[in-house]
């Protein structure tokens, strides 16, 4: 039963996934490295700072990877103020949640800084029991560990917990917290086999049933 929803955020409450796409290829051309979409959607879901570890190791960078990761949450940041809107149906599914009694939560790679900005920008801060940041969890997805603090926050057991993820890596990290798990992939991602691990796939927010 499930009494609880953890929610990741980027590329599920809010339209941002293009938004991190373009603030890391701004950021890493200043650096001297041209991304591809593709380069980008490899460490989808990650965190920023292991997002910049991740390249400057692949890369052989010189980059300082705390500092580039600093310039990127703030071009985030800038970005989804001036173009942040939600994703389709979470207005409604939020609003459904609550009038069953379901708990919710966000767990999310994000830093605490981003988080509060699309909180603000959306105005949902409000409808959600517990608020989490991998960045205070030592290792972020696809470790499960921030599923797992929000879940403890809720008060809920892993069992009756469902997940909304958009990425393969959130996905693998609520599987391995013991979770439901429904995956919104981006459109180009949808047919991914790998996404098959989810309890369920849709293209969009509008067709969850909590039924």
């Amino acid at each position: 039963m499930i009494k609880a929803i953890l929610f990741d955020m980027d590329g599920v409450l809010i339209d941002s996934e293009p938004l991190w796409k373009k603030a890391i290829q701004k950021v890493m051309k200043d650096y001297g490295f041209d991304f591809s979409y593709d380069m980008c959607n490899e460490t989808k879901g990650m965190r920023v700072d292991e997002v910049t570890h991740y390249w400057k190791q692949k890369l052989n960078a010189s980059f300082e990877s705390k500092k580039v990761a600093e310039e990127i949450i703030e071009e985030v940041i800038s970005l989804i103020k001036k173009e942040g809107k939600p994703m389709e149906g979470v207005l409604d599914a939020i609003e459904e949640a609550k009038s069953k009694n379901i708990k919710l939560g966000l767990a999310s790679s994000s830093s605490m800084k981003i988080i509060e900005t699309v909180l603000e920008k959306l105005n949902i801060k409000l409808y959600f029991e517990a608020i989490h940041s991998a960045e205070h969890e030592e290792l972020g997805k696809p470790h499960p560990q921030v599923f797992i603090s929000a879940a403890q926050s809720l008060g809920t057991l892993p069992e009756n917990c469902l997940v909304i993820e958009d990425s393969l890596n959130g996905v693998i990290a609520a599987k391995a917290a013991k979770m439901k798990v429904i995956a919104i992939p981006e459109t180009q991602e949808f047919e991914l086999p790998q996404f098959s691990i989810a309890d369920d796939v849709l293209k969009s927010m509008k067709n969850l049933n909590l039924d």
